[in-house]
């Protein structure tokens, strides 16, 4: 399985292969990574070097400290990365946008209420899974036309949460 991870606006590609081995990009390294202190330290070796590693989810966006250096990292799955793709030729800025669960989960809170008006980043749902949880934003502004989970509910990877409709309506839309 590859993973496509965006560091500071920059994609890599990644491939765990066997016995340690890691592909970024089309260079090869030797790694290991191990949990040292509760569930945010790690330890880090890549090549022989080491690195003390503290890692924050901020909604789907993990937090990378490094060296005392901070980096936002987006990380998905080569599918993940295909329908989030698909997604956007889509046309998202016309049309319904339907937030799906990027994992299972369960829906601890759904801030936002049928015909609301959001604006892009407004937080839509926040889903727990693994004991963390995430703000799941939405990724344009638009009106809350559908709402089909409610707190509490457990979902699986790619249920349907929540739909906006656009913001404005073609006259004829309404008849």
């Amino acid at each position: 399985m590859k993973y496509i991870t965006t560091v500071q606006d920059v994609e890599y590609q990644i491939e765990l292969l066997e016995e340690g081995q890691v592909r970024v990009n089309d260079a090869t390294y030797q790694v290991d990574f191990s949990r040292v202190d509760g569930d945010q330290v790690f330890s880090l070796l890549v090549d022989g070097r080491s690195y003390e590693v503290f890692i924050a989810a901020e909604g789907l966006e993990l937090q990378v400290i490094i060296e005392g250096v901070r980096y936002p990292v987006d990380v998905v799955d080569e599918h993940e990365k295909l329908l989030r793709d698909a997604s956007k030729a889509s046309g998202g800025l016309k049309g319904d946008f339907e937030l799906k669960a990027p994992m299972p989960g369960l829906v601890v809170k759904v801030p936002v209420a049928l015909g609301q008006v959001v604006t892009a980043g407004d937080v839509l749902v926040i889903l727990e899974s693994m004991k963390m949880q995430n703000e799941l934003k939405a990724p344009q502004g638009g009106v809350v036309t559908e709402v089909p989970v409610a707190e509490g509910d457990n979902v699986e990877k790619r249920d349907v949460l929540l739909v906006l409709g656009p913001l404005e309506m073609d006259e004829d839309e309404g008849d």
